[in-house]
């Protein structure tokens, strides 16, 4: 003998949460994600410029370029390479 199928049926009202949560749920996603990253990282630069890792390395130790590091990985700020920034 078949299992007799059950149905999960909702009122409408139960509908109607469960939309506005999902609709909620769906625009707080689309707020943290960015739109356009606002760093460049060392793959970026050496591609944009032609750069060596050396020479993006003596930049940096010479404080002429502004970067901070995150678990090893090296950013630069965009807005500092789109201001007229040569090397």
């Amino acid at each position: 003998m078949k299992p007799k199928k059950q149905s999960y049926l909702l009122d409408e009202a139960t509908l109607q949460q469960v939309v506005l949560l999902l609709g909620g749920i769906l625009d707080a996603l689309n707020e943290s994600r960015p739109q356009d990253a606002h760093y460049y990282d060392n793959a970026d630069l050496k591609r944009m410029f032609n750069l060596s890792d050396s020479t993006l390395q003596r930049q940096r130790n010479a404080n002429l370029i502004p970067f901070f590091k995150i678990s090893g990985k090296i950013y630069y700020p965009k807005a500092f390479f789109n201001n007229g920034f040569t090397l």
